[in-house]
């Protein structure tokens, strides 16, 4: 169980960035380190796939975004900051999936698990929004030489 919290704890180190040792700064400041470990947010053993193959997955996810977006949708989930279009377009085009699958990986490790109400409910809110931006983002049609 503890390298299955490792690799996705990789998988959070992918999408945050440097944004996790700033962060970690501050909660060691504001929070006791025993407030940050909730063991029953774990999913119950056998309930995820094998831990290579779905970490390989996750890690593949986490690439389609720029490490800047990452930090910026990690950011966003965590304390409800506004994401750029640039970071909506790439969230967008990395797939819904995806972007369910990391949140949930993030939320399960105990260091983000007292936050996993908000950050989900963020989450799906970044989704919402940046599917918004993507659809008014999208080129129109061109008339074509016939209609005019």
């Amino acid at each position: 169980m503890a390298k299955f919290n490792i690799i996705f704890f990789m998988v959070a180190l992918v999408l945050a960035g440097g944004v996790l040792a700033s962060f970690a700064q501050e909660l060691e400041e504001n929070i006791s380190p025993s407030t940050l470990i909730d063991d029953t947010a774990f999913p119950p053993e056998g309930a995820m796939p094998p831990e290579t193959e779905y970490t390989e997955y996750l890690e593949e996810c986490a690439r389609k975004v720029e490490a800047e977006c990452g930090k910026e949708i990690f950011l966003g989930m965590l304390e409800s900051l506004t994401i750029t279009k640039k970071c909506c377009l790439q969230l967008v085009k990395m797939g819904r999936a995806c972007h369910d699958d990391l949140v949930k990986a993030i939320i399960f490790l105990p260091e983000y698990a007292p936050k996993a109400s908000v950050a989900f409910s963020n989450s799906v809110q970044i989704w919402d929004k940046c599917v918004l931006v993507a659809e008014q983002t999208s080129p129109a049609p061109s008339p074509s030489p016939d209609m005019e």
